[in-house]
């Protein structure tokens, strides 16, 4: 696996992190990524839930991108497939592989939930295949690779590699769990625990976008969940986010729970918390896992600086320490 922001001895936020700092801390989630048999710089990521359906909810800071059955699952506040991840263009061939996969007939309805992302800066996402997806869901597992992976294979963030980022949080004990498509930000907004950067070589040429997604084992009824979808968002403007213009910012949050429980105010306010500090960590994860590609004019990205960021966080007063 590759380096993490904690492996480079910086730490953000004051909420104790899961047993592996991913959203597979929540008890039976799983993640599995592909990557197109095609060749191209892009792929596939699967979240999936223990069990289905599920209690869940979506919402957006920045509506310009896709989550596709997000009215059924606000309107009846439940999720009934796994959640689907990929390049902007390749959202119909995973919609109807996610149908096909479902085991439904024709006279039993599936939306599945598709969410995505535009990597036509690297990749033809329009090459994807059906046994992308087919793979995707064998690799199922409880590690999850980050960075230029899966669905993340041809993202930018902050005008360096971008891809999958993921953290958890502990409250109780109760876990909160998050996996970012990171596709987003400008360089010069980027706020690294204080490092300057220079700026890029070359803009990314696409519009942004980035779907968050945040499970929970709090048995938290959907309108609660539609609550907590939204703190990973604001996770993101931490990091550097201002939810640009042509860049979708969406969310969804769900539970694994059976149980339904209404979480009193204080109990919401340490959900929040533990939404927000994993985006937030889970975006650096991704900047520091996430390797340069060849662009298709050519041109290649900029390296993240993992080497300076090390010194930089060594030098820091106390070392390895949290963010006030």
């Amino acid at each position: 696996m590759p380096e993490r922001l904690r492996d480079l001895g910086g730490v953000v936020g004051h909420l104790p992190t899961g047993p592996d700092n991913r959203i597979t801390d929540v008890p039976g989630v799983r993640v599995g990524h592909s990557q197109a048999a095609s060749g191209q710089a892009t792929g596939i990521t699967v979240i999936d839930p223990p069990s289905l359906p599920l209690r869940g909810a979506t919402v957006s800071i920045n509506g310009v991108g896709e989550l596709t059955g997000n009215l059924e699952v606000n309107e009846r506040g439940r999720i009934e497939t796994p959640i689907y991840l990929c390049g902007s263009h390749a959202i119909g061939t995973v919609l109807q592989a996610a149908i096909n996969r479902s085991g439904r007939g024709p006279q039993n309805v599936v939306l599945p939930v598709v969410g995505e992302c535009d990597d036509g800066d690297l990749a033809d996402s329009r090459t994807v295949i059906a046994g992308d997806v087919d793979r995707a869901i064998e690799a199922l597992g409880s590690e999850v690779a980050e960075g230029t992976v899966g669905a993340g294979t041809g993202m930018n963030l902050f005008d360096f590699p971008g891809g999958i980022g993921t953290a958890s949080r502990r409250v109780g004990q109760y876990t909160v769990g998050v996996l970012l498509l990171c596709n987003f930000g400008d360089r010069e907004h980027l706020d690294f625990l204080g490092y300057g950067f220079t700026p890029p070589v070359r803009k990314a040429a696409t519009h942004g976008s980035c779907i968050a997604v945040c499970a929970t084992d709090a048995p938290l009824p959907a309108d609660q969940l539609r609550r907590l979808a939204l703190r990973p968002l604001l996770g993101l403007i931490r990091a550097g986010s201002y939810g640009a213009e042509g860049s979708g910012e969406i969310g969804m949050a769900f539970t694994t729970a059976a149980e339904i429980r209404v979480a009193g105010d204080g109990e919401m306010n340490q959900l929040f918390i533990a939404a927000w500090e994993s985006a937030w960590e889970a975006v650096l994860n991704c900047l520091v896992a996430a390797r340069p590609a060849t662009r298709l004019d050519g041109t290649i990205q900029d390296a993240f600086p993992v080497e300076e960021i090390r010194a930089h966080l060594a030098e820091r007063p106390g070392g390895r320490r949290p963010v006030e």
